[in-house]
């Protein structure tokens, strides 16, 4: 009498064929979960700093008006406005979700308009204008931000039967919650410098003292959640208390930040350090394993 089982090639073939398939819904997830050749954390980063970059290229502009051969800020003006759109040019290369793609290429749009202000040696009727539209261009860099987020969301729910715990759903979606905060704290500390060179008597306006404690009362707020958050290394926990001393010297002298008491050029200096350490704070968060 002929075995029933089935022979041992053919057995061994179902298992090949099946771990095979395994590994290409593996491939896909994996594709899937992530924003083109950048991973959604990497993407939440960048589209971050686009934020900061509309900022630092404004306090660069308004800090020449008064310090017009200032090598540094020359530099900064030039640099970040070339990052600038290469960096937009990387993320619409990258998209895939139309509502990223469209928010992306209103940014392109506002920039346009925002780059022909900044063309040339800076002056005071440009800076006003500058005043004026600087935080439709933030605005509309912060919507690409939100727009990222909302997709790596959808994504992760679609391929939830991938992810085998739903704590890790959770896990993910904390992560780019913090990469977001921390990555807005770059952004606070350039608009920080911006509305005090902005709060000066030629440029003032009725809004100028008040967006300037706005934004000191934010990156106040922000820092705190850092702090707590469950995703701090040793590393992390490091650089977020570099960025508390650098934080605390400027809170002590608050009252002279408001009442311009401060020289321009410390201000320049203290933004781009604090920025500097939010940034590696917010690679390092990027960088977590969930």
């Amino acid at each position: 009498m002929k075995s029933k089982n089935p022979p041992f090639k053919f057995v061994l073939m179902l298992f090949v064929i099946g771990l095979v398939y395994m590994n290409s819904i593996q491939l896909h997830a994996q594709k899937n979960n992530e924003y083109g050749s950048l991973s959604f954390n990497n993407a939440i980063n960048v589209s971050g700093k686009q934020r900061m970059l509309t900022q630092k290229i404004s306090k660069a502009y308004l800090y020449l008006l008064n310090n017009t051969n200032d090598a540094q800020a020359k530099r900064d003006l030039l640099t970040s406005q070339i990052v600038f759109e290469e960096q937009n040019r990387v993320l619409i290369q990258n998209c895939k979700f139309k509502e990223t793609t469209d928010r992306l290429v209103k940014v392109n749009e506002l920039w346009k308009n925002f780059k022909n202000l900044i063309d040339g040696q800076p002056n005071y009727d440009n800076a006003k204008k500058l005043i004026d539209t600087n935080t439709d261009l933030l605005k509309a860099t912060n919507d690409v931000v939100v727009s990222i987020i909302s997709a790596s969301k959808k994504t992760i729910q679609n391929n939830k039967n991938s992810i085998e715990e739903a704590d890790a759903i959770e896990d993910i979606i904390a992560l780019e919650t913090i990469i977001n905060i921390s990555g807005r704290q770059r952004m606070l500390s350039q608009r920080l410098a911006f509305y005090y060179f902005a709060n000066q008597l030629e440029l003032k306006n009725k809004n100028s003292t008040q967006m300037l404690r706005n934004v000191f009362h934010e990156l106040d707020g922000a820092i705190n959640k850092l702090l707590i958050s469950k995703f701090n290394t040793p590393k992390i926990d490091e650089k977020i208390g570099l960025a508390f001393s650098k934080w605390n010297t400027i809170k002590k002298n608050a009252s002279k930040l408001t009442n311009q008491e401060l020289d321009e050029a410390e201000v320049y200096k203290m933004s781009n350090e604090l920025t500097k350490v939010f940034n590696e704070i917010t690679l390092l968060y990027e960088k977590v394993s969930i």
